[in-house]
């Protein structure tokens, strides 16, 4: 049997620190501790864990200023925030700077744990990647179809980090952002689109409502002959991934703004924002069954918007 994987939790409340270590050892996890910011880059010298989970206020070193420092030092370890009601600005602003997911606080015990495993699932995929990049590749299109199975999807994504390692597109920790708005995307079109399962069912009695009906509409008509179809065009400078279902579809005007950081409490909105704080542009065709995410390759010599906003901040003042 494989080692269960480490998650260093960095919190300065001995009380959340027990909770959180609590859930995650039931989950199978092996868990160590860290007081905060600095304490947790002591850790991760010593002994690099497979993901941090980390609070946000903390003194010394915060959670989004330990977030730019693993990205700058280990651009490969996914970090996970747990959020508060009055961090949501903070938490949007760590999530630009390269954190991978966010729980909120009061759903801890109910999604933590599966949070990490999407998280390992699709940053420690099965299989290996190909060994070299060719320089020549100047495009790459790829589609998948794969009706209701949701558990292709970790191949799926590993399948595609392949092709953009091939383009030398993005860096670790910006590759660990695309992997989970390409799975959040995925993973919607097939529970809330082909299925049309509610995610407030997630909400009812530990969220077995939901997953009983899932299974039940995999084998049922129409739901079961549904497909969804993924598309990537990839360049070096620019990749679009098209994530389509077969579903009734939804008015996507009713949404509510996922780039507003106060629905970082909204668990139904969860993924919309993370999709939209990792993707550059976004849009729902008419029917709103299909999403289309555009990411472009960074640019190496662009400041943070965070830095900019300080800037202007200053200028004003």
């Amino acid at each position: 049997m494989a080692d269960p994987f480490q998650v260093l939790v960095v919190d300065d409340s001995p009380t959340q620190q027990m909770q959180i270590q609590m859930v995650l050892e039931q989950g199978g996890y092996r868990v160590r501790l860290a007081a905060n910011g600095l304490k947790a880059l002591e850790a991760i010298g010593e002994e690099m864990p497979a993901i941090v989970v980390t609070d946000l206020q903390m003194p010394e070193l915060n959670g989004l200023e330990l977030v730019a420092e693993i990205k700058l030092r280990y651009p490969s370890l996914p970090v996970i925030l747990t959020t508060a009601v009055g961090s949501e600005s903070i938490a949007a602003k760590a999530l630009h700077a390269g954190a991978t997911s966010y729980v909120p606080k009061r759903e801890l015990a109910e999604f933590l744990c599966d949070t990490v495993q999407q998280v390992l699932a699709v940053t420690h995929p099965s299989g290996g990647s190909d060994a070299g990049v060719s320089s020549s590749i100047s495009r790459l299109q790829l589609e998948f179809t794969i009706g209701n199975a949701e558990e292709l999807v970790p191949g799926i994504i590993a399948r595609i980090e392949r092709a953009l390692d091939e383009l030398t597109f993005c860096d670790e920790m910006e590759w660990m952002q695309i992997a989970m708005a390409l799975d959040e995307a995925i993973v919607n079109a097939i529970f809330h689109g082909n299925l049309d399962v509610s995610t407030d069912l997630r909400q009812v009695d530990d969220g077995k409502p939901f997953v009983q009906l899932v299974e039940t509409r995999k084998h049922q008509d129409p739901y079961r002959d549904r497909q969804v179809v993924i598309a990537v065009d990839a360049d070096p400078d620019e990749v679009t991934f098209v994530i389509r279902d077969q579903g009734n579809g939804f008015d996507a005007s009713d949404l509510p703004d996922p780039t507003d950081p106060a629905n970082l409490e909204c668990a139904g909105g969860r993924g919309l924002l993370l999709i939209h704080s990792f993707m550059d542009e976004v849009r729902h065709n008419d029917v709103g069954n299909e999403i289309t995410m555009v990411k472009r390759k960074a640019d190496p010599n662009a400041r943070p918007a965070d830095e900019e906003d300080d800037d202007e901040v200053e200028s004003a003042g």
